[in-house]
């Protein structure tokens, strides 16, 4: 499903109007009209509804006062509450705030302060659209505050009002909407952060929007990742495969304190479907491996009883890379001086694809250049606070203005960004893809280590690395739903995650 950030929702607006030709309110008139049929499919069983609609001075008001107009048409009486004058009304609402009057359709204009309660059977929110670009001011916080605490139900245009087109957030507070009717394409903030919580149910409609005006929009390419963009990359297994088939991993994981990291990376390969898997294990704590992950074979590196990777195992671990498929780097080999620059001779030098994860990543806040010197294929997996060493930028930073941080880094970004984030997005190149499924119980230790696992597994088997990530990042958020919808959430740990994914793969393979 594509999706549109603020500025591209604004230039999309604009190009449809400048280059080809179609009029403002005519996008404005079709918008209004699929709103009113949306209301009143929802109206044909309660006796003379109540309808109320709020609006703003923008084109999202303009949109409830064009409702108004075919509500009216169809013999329903809506009552309209603007925040502003007519006078200070945008162009294109100020045409159809006129009709509204020559209908004489009830309206109070300049009722900011108003403070009635808002006791309809439906209420339009046409307050704020995609212009917010910050907490939303304080003296629109009744109207937010009202359409929250009203017993009727709330569908909001394009979005809710309050929330931010691009992350997602609400500052202070967003209208809870039963319903969002967004225009052409649903924006990026109502898949992020709060939008999921706000939004309610979706509808997009198709207000004329020309198609080819896609293809002139600038930055990336966003969508939203459902399970029909993952379900065709899985394969039943070939009658005639082996375990050697199957795809070899080698795991740079673990040190003292966090042999579970290396643990749950090797079974996040295996239950992808990975048919071997070497760990390299500190000596002083290989045994801890060989308990912990049967199924896998180890490589012992000396380690001094410093119980983590030394320089000095590069010669050891480098040797494994040719009979590996794909290598994966980083969970919980800690922050010990000798690890990092291990770590960053095995990144400079591996001939495999590789998977770059948690503490992997430490090497590129010392040399953010080293990305341009990676010669294979890579996916790194940050969370925002990885992302924020990386980038040297402030973590609340990066998920305020994500979209634009993310459009900057990619632009000379040769691998796969998977953005840990709530949800995950995982960008290649140009693309971004917002996933579609997980829920907060993912907030637990383990769960990014299963996940570099399954990147790593799925690479091995063949798949490429943008195609890998997508994949594993849904599974992984899917497998967590499942657990959940069994379950509930409160007290899951990593290892529920595991234990899913077998029979969700099959399900895929049918």
């Amino acid at each position: 499903m594509k999706l549109l950030t603020q500025n591209q929702a604004k230039e999309l607006d604009k190009l449809s109007i400048e280059n080809f030709k179609i009029k403002g309110t005519q996008l404005m008139e079709t918008a209004g009209k699929s709103i009113s049929e949306f209301l009143i499919g929802h109206v044909q069983n309660i006796d003379k509804p109540t309808i109320a609609i709020v609006c703003g001075k923008g084109n999202n008001g303009g949109d409830g006062f064009a409702s108004a107009v075919f509500l009216h048409s169809k013999k329903y009486k809506p009552q309209i509450f603007c925040i502003c004058s007519l006078d200070e009304l945008s162009h294109d609402a100020r045409y159809f705030a006129d009709q509204c009057i020559d209908m004489e359709i009830s309206i109070q204009f300049s009722c900011i302060n108003l403070i009635n309660n808002l006791k309809y059977d439906f209420i339009i929110d046409g307050l704020l659209g995609t212009g917010v670009t910050g907490p939303v001011k304080e003296t629109l916080w009744s109207w937010i505050d009202k359409m929250n605490k009203s017993e009727g139900k709330v569908i909001s245009i394009d979005l809710p009002s309050g929330l931010h087109a691009d992350n997602g957030i609400a500052e202070p507070e967003g209208v809870h909407a039963d319903y969002t009717i967004t225009m052409g394409y649903p924006k990026v903030g109502l898949m992020m952060r709060d939008g999921p919580l706000l939004s309610g149910k979706i509808h997009v409609v198709d207000i004329g929007f020309p198609d080819e005006a896609l293809n002139h929009l600038s930055g990336l390419k966003w969508k939203f990742l459902l399970e029909k963009d993952i379900s065709y990359l899985l394969k039943p297994l070939n009658i005639d495969t082996n375990k050697y088939k199957q795809g070899k991993v080698l795991i740079i994981a673990g040190s003292k304190g966090m042999t579970g990291a290396a643990a749950l990376c090797a079974f996040g390969a295996f239950r992808v479907g990975a048919g071997l898997v070497i760990s390299a294990a500190p000596r002083s704590i290989n045994d801890i491996y060989e308990k912990k992950i049967t199924e896998a074979m180890t490589i012992i590196c000396e380690d001094d009883d410093k119980g983590c990777f030394l320089l000095k195992n590069y010669e050891e671990v480098s040797k494994k890379f040719d009979w590996a498929d794909v290598v994966i780097i980083g969970p919980g080999i800690g922050q010990y001086n000798q690890t990092i620059h291990f770590a960053e001779k095995i990144i400079r030098t591996c001939n495999k694809p590789i998977v770059i994860d948690a503490d992997g990543l430490r090497v590129f806040a010392r040399n953010r250049k080293l990305f341009d010197n990676i010669k294979v294929p890579f996916v790194i997996t940050p969370h925002y606070g990885e992302m924020s060493r990386i980038l040297d930028i402030d973590s609340q930073l990066i998920e305020n203005q994500f979209t634009s941080i993310v459009n900057n880094f990619v632009d000379s970004f040769k691998g796969v960004l998977v953005a840990k984030n709530a949800p995950s997005c995982t960008l290649f190149r140009n693309n971004v893809h917002i996933n579609s499924s997980g829920n907060p119980g993912l907030s637990t230790a383990g769960t990014g280590d299963i996940l570099a696992g399954m990147i790593g597994g799925f690479i091995a088997q063949g798949l490429s690395i943008e195609d890998a990530s997508r994949l594993a990042v849904y599974i992984h958020g899917k497998a967590a739903d499942n657990y959940v919808n069994n379950n509930g959430m409160r007290g899951m740990i990593a290892s529920d995650i595991l234990n899913e994914i077998p029979s969700l793969l099959s399900h895929y393979e049918d």
